[in-house]
């Protein structure tokens, strides 16, 4: 691993078992151990086993590869990996320019992911290069799956949770895991859109989706249905709530996060105020705005004595074969250039 302040980058080649052997014997070498589990998730992880061996084998094969290189206790990883404990607080913002509305004349792709401030020194920035499928460079602060990124076809995606979807997790490809199979896979928002719509989910996610032809959707989803969405005047946006009405019979209103609807109309209003079009240090300004001063959709704040807020943030230009990511709290720093 090649350690940089805050974020660690790692390159992975090969077949699956072969990529999941060199995280193993990576995760060994650091004295990795995975968080203790609960014993009613070690059930549901199964189920979430057996949905990902017919949804997303080869990924199933990494992580066994992995377990077995790194000498780890196959329970306690499993569960962990496969089925990631319910969320405490959420806060993500995500959103996408149509090329009409910017400089470039390429979609614009702007994501803030927020979290427990603790984890950002779990930050990985991963160039995947798998055998016979799609290379693609994204992040995550988990092992196998990713929360978002780009890849070599020109397809970008990101996630944000639904802490208002009214069930209990149900077994199937955790979210984590459904991003990293689009990235491998697809190369349109058509064939993300026939994945997302295929596979049993473990609990209520929004996926916004581009690829470099100029289409973009965002795609609702939980175990009951998955309704698509597409651009509102230029523009899609996704924070912590489902938008459609049919969607939201799903949600438990007093559950959603009290910044999730302000965040997406910030990011609204910004675009009706822009006079001509935006470019990529434009929308990075929105990212980097104090949601609590009404100046963007960056978030810092204290729950139960614990530091929650934006810990990482990227933008991206369709077509392009990089991102620009700040790697810690986008207020604080700045973006830089990534690519694969």
């Amino acid at each position: 691993m090649d350690g940089v302040i805050g974020m660690e980058q790692i390159t992975l080649r090969g077949t699956y078992s072969e990529m999941g052997a060199e995280l193993g014997k990576l995760l060994r070498a650091n004295n990795y151990q995975p968080p203790p589990v609960a014993g009613d998730r070690i059930e549901m992880a199964k189920g979430c086993e057996q949905a990902l061996e017919e949804h997303a084998p080869t990924l199933l094969e990494e992580l066994n590869a992995m377990i077995e290189a790194g000498r780890f206790e196959k329970t306690t990883l499993k569960t962990f990996e496969l089925g990631l404990n319910p969320y405490p607080v959420f806060g993500c913002s995500i959103f996408a320019i149509s090329g009409e509305h910017t400089t470039s004349g390429n979609m614009i792709f702007a994501r803030n992911y927020d979290w427990n401030w603790s984890f950002i020194d779990f930050l990985m920035l991963v160039r995947n290069y798998p055998k016979g499928r799609l290379a693609s460079l994204s992040l995550s602060d988990i092992i196998i799956g990713r929360y978002g990124g780009i890849n070599e076809a020109g397809l970008a995606i990101g996630l944000t949770a639904i802490p208002g979807y009214h069930k209990k997790d149900q077994p199937g490809v955790m979210l984590h895991l459904a991003t990293r199979w689009v990235l491998d896979n697809c190369k349109t928002v058509k064939e993300a859109v026939d994945f997302m719509e295929s596979i049993p989910h473990v609990r209520g996610n929004n996926y916004l989706v581009l690829d470099k032809s100029g289409e973009t959707a965002l795609i609702q989803a939980c175990p009951e249905k998955v309704v698509v969405l597409q651009p509102e005047d230029g523009l899609v946006v996704a924070t912590n709530h489902f938008q459609s009405p049919e969607m939201q019979v799903f949600e438990e209103k007093p559950k959603i996060p009290v910044s999730s609807v302000s965040r997406y109309q910030t990011i609204r209003d910004w675009m009706r105020k822009q006079d001509g079009k935006v470019g990529h240090k434009q929308a990075q300004q929105v990212l980097k705005g104090r949601h609590a001063q009404g100046a963007g959709v960056c978030q810092d704040y204290i729950k139960d004595d614990v530091r929650f807020g934006t810990i990482w943030a990227w933008t991206h230009e369709a077509g392009t074969r990089s991102f620009e990511l700040a790697d810690a709290c986008p207020a604080d720093v700045d973006f830089e250039t990534y690519t694969f």
